[in-house]
């Protein structure tokens, strides 16, 4: 009788390690994918700040395009038709490129860019898209249409998940 309580408590203790197990796994996946939904939410919170200092690097050089009034900008990138063909940094290589950005000196922090944004960890860089120049796309008479790729990358303090996001902005600059 000893012998039969002796395996059927092993047998509990067996079962109560595995269902611990498989509910500390679901606890961490859960929490993951909750601080990846508050990265891509805190990412539009980030893209709107970007969108501003756009507007205001563009207004600030006198309605100059973008290409212009943001050269030397470390936020703003133009891929070099001489070098090899540009990572996308929404790719496979998207870890790569987001660890190495600022060293390469083709994204920036959104604390650079606006410091009253605080609290987020967020990579950016705005880049041209390969869409032509758009004169019918503004509503506004003589301005042109200009579309460039803003890419954000937002990771939690610890660096343990993060989301990135890409978005097209149109830009409207004297013709």
């Amino acid at each position: 009788m000893l012998l039969l309580s002796l395996i059927t408590l092993l047998v509990l203790l067996f079962g109560v390690l595995f269902t611990m197990r498989g509910t500390l796994l679901q606890t961490a996946i859960t929490g993951n994918t909750l601080q990846r939904q508050k990265n891509v939410q805190a990412s539009d919170l980030v893209l709107r700040k970007v969108q501003q200092v756009i507007i205001n690097t563009v207004q600030g050089a006198g309605n100059l395009p973008l290409e212009v009034a943001a050269s030397g900008k470390p936020w703003f990138y133009v891929p070099s038709a001489a070098t090899t063909a540009w990572t996308v940094p929404g790719s496979s290589a998207a870890v790569t490129y987001w660890a190495n950005c600022q060293g390469n000196k083709t994204c920036d922090t959104i604390t650079d860019m606006d410091s009253s944004v605080t609290g987020y960890d967020a990579l950016v860089t705005v880049v041209p898209t390969n869409l032509p120049v758009d004169s019918y796309g503004c509503q506004t008479s003589g301005y042109v249409a200009s579309y460039y790729d803003i890419f954000i990358h937002t990771t939690e303090a610890n660096g343990s998940t993060g989301a990135s996001t890409e978005t097209v902005f149109k830009l409207c600059t004297p013709g």
